[in-house]
């Protein structure tokens, strides 16, 4: 008897041994998989835990390196590079830890300099001064999207949403992961990634873009991730952003512009649409601006053919579907009772179906460009280097000047002669109508401005020139409509602020007045250099 309980006093002494170790593994393991799901409050709590178990050099080492994670998901770069460089000092030679800290300390140096606003459900951060002006137009469309948009996917964040809007293209590069080519190449302006939304500063651009609607796009792919727990692959991932992207204006999703018409069309024509397996791991590794644009047009329709088809309870099921069996194949065969390849072959063929044209059969999708002037240069000139035409380039220049002297009749008729060689180019028709405009032909310049808002709708100038013919006509509330559209595409323009000024004044919206002229002083300050990031592995 006492044999056999010293037999299994031992084997109980050893079992608590052995457990001690795997006790400290099973929770790391599971901590690791809570924040690849995204679910960072548990993650946090685990991370908390294994610092608890950590006994050896080694083990605090890993248990520092992964509470430092967990704090860089929560946006806390401070704390997450104190805890990196715990975990560095701990195992110097580890390369993981050590590559990991040099980007944590890069990236702490920026939101050491973030400034915050916080609203009901998210937290808004910037660090360029002018940036500010944004935060106000942002934090109400947020809120909406919140609302419209967990309605579509039911599904609403516990916790507050961080926003960062970065100030140059350096400090995006490095938040984002992605190269400087991957963005001019493929267009992305935005990215939800390590639990954050990151945009760039709309302010970087010549023409802006539309930066709201990016918002409600990135926050999409935020929702995603916390109701399918990082299950769903990329190319649904956009489509679902893409579908939803314009839920917070427009009660009716229209995926299927002039723009991603033509290219539909084109594709179909050729039979060279992007393959799914090719936007893996992100639309913004695309090989081209037009081949990343293709891709969008494409997920979007399929999402949009998903919820027209099976009603729209079906994107719901279907990331419910997709987080229980981690297999989106399996998934959309449960939501559609069709196998994957033949929801694809139908989704092609209810886009034949459509009889799809080539609306803007000259279509151009181009690299950005960003800007180097200051935003709201009233200087036009550099806008020519977007004509391809060289004869259209010439005639747009000749009525440049033209109408620089005054000669506002001769300079329209260059215009016209421009029109002959590019006829739907949104640069050559803003000319025409701004100048016509500016002799009293105001019904001439809106009707040359009306195809632009199908086939060009981000384009800046067509709605800053209708405000001002609606402004010349007396008619108030449709001159601050096409100024409040100027500003979700670039708010950096003095002009658009100016304008609502008079507006609001006019209408005796004094608020409004108010506000727009604190957006105004805000933009006439002197710039303030934001630097961007230094190369050091130091403090």
């Amino acid at each position: 008897m006492k044999s056999l309980l010293f037999l299994i006093s031992f084997f109980s002494l050893c079992i608590n041994a052995l457990a001690k170790e795997p006790d400290f593994e099973i929770e790391l393991q599971s901590g690791k998989q809570y924040l690849f799901s995204g679910q960072v409050s548990e993650a946090s709590q685990a991370a908390d835990r294994i610092l608890k178990l950590a006994e050896s050099p080694d083990d605090k080492a890993l248990a520092y390196f992964f509470k430092s994670q967990v704090e860089f998901y929560k946006s806390n770069y401070t704390k997450a590079r104190e805890l990196g460089e715990k975990s560095h000092a701990l195992i110097p030679a580890d390369k993981e830890i050590g590559g990991f800290l040099d980007y944590i300390i890069k990236v702490a140096k920026n939101g050491e300099r973030f400034e915050e606003v916080k609203t009901e459900h998210f937290i808004i951060r910037y660090s360029h001064s002018k940036d500010s002006i944004l935060v106000s137009y942002a934090e109400d469309v947020l809120e909406r999207v919140y609302y419209e948009i967990g309605l579509d996917l039911e599904s609403y964040p516990s916790e507050p949403v961080v926003v960062e809007i970065y100030p140059n293209l350096e400090s995006f590069t490095l938040a984002s992961t992605l190269s400087e080519n991957d963005i001019k190449t493929t267009g992305v302006v935005g990215i939800c990634k390590f639990n954050r939304i990151m945009i760039l500063s709309p302010r970087l651009l010549p023409q802006g873009y539309t930066w709201l609607d990016t918002l409600a796009h990135e926050y999409t792919h935020y929702l995603i991730f916390l109701k399918s727990g990082n299950t769903v692959p990329v190319w649904l991932h956009e489509g679902i952003a893409k579908f939803e992207e314009k839920r917070w204006k427009e009660k009716k999703r229209n995926v299927i512009n002039p723009f991603y018409e033509t290219l539909l069309a084109k594709a179909l024509k050729a039979n060279n649409l992007v393959p799914i397996e090719k936007m893996h791991p992100s639309l913004g590794k695309l090989s081209s601006a037009y081949e990343a644009q293709l891709a969008f047009a494409q997920v979007g329709t399929i999402v949009d053919f998903l919820v027209k088809k099976w009603g729209n309870k079906s994107l719901v099921d279907l990331l419910n579907n997709i987080k229980e069996k981690n297999d989106y194949k399996v998934a959309i065969k449960e939501v559609t009772k069709k196998n994957f390849a033949d929801f694809y072959n139908t989704w092609i063929r209810d886009l034949r179906s459509r009889n799809l044209k080539e609306r803007t059969p000259q279509v151009k999708v181009k690299e950005l460009r960003f800007e180097e002037k200051r935003a709201g240069s009233k200087d036009q000139s550099e806008d020519l280097v977007e004509l391809d035409n060289a004869q259209a380039k010439n005639y747009t220049r000749l009525g440049d000047m033209l109408r620089t002297r005054g000669r506002l009749k001769a300079a329209t008729y260059e215009y016209e002669k421009a029109l002959h060689f590019d006829p739907l180019s949104p640069i050559i028709l803003n000319r025409l109508a701004s100048t016509l405009s500016a002799y009293g032909e105001y019904d001439k310049a809106k009707e040359r401005l009306t195809p632009l808002f199908e086939l060009h709708p981000e384009y800046i100038e067509t709605y800053t020139n209708l405000g001002k013919i609606y402004l010349e006509k007396g008619n108030l509330n449709k001159a601050e409509e096409a100024y409040t559209q100027a500003i979700s595409i670039n708010p950096f323009n003095p002009e658009i602020h100016i304008a609502l000024i008079s507006i609001y004044k006019k209408l005796g919206r004094t608020d409004l007045e108010e506000f727009e002229k604190k957006v105004l002083n805000v933009l006439l300050e002197d710039d303030v250099v934001t630097q961007p990031y230094e190369n050091t592995n130091t403090k």
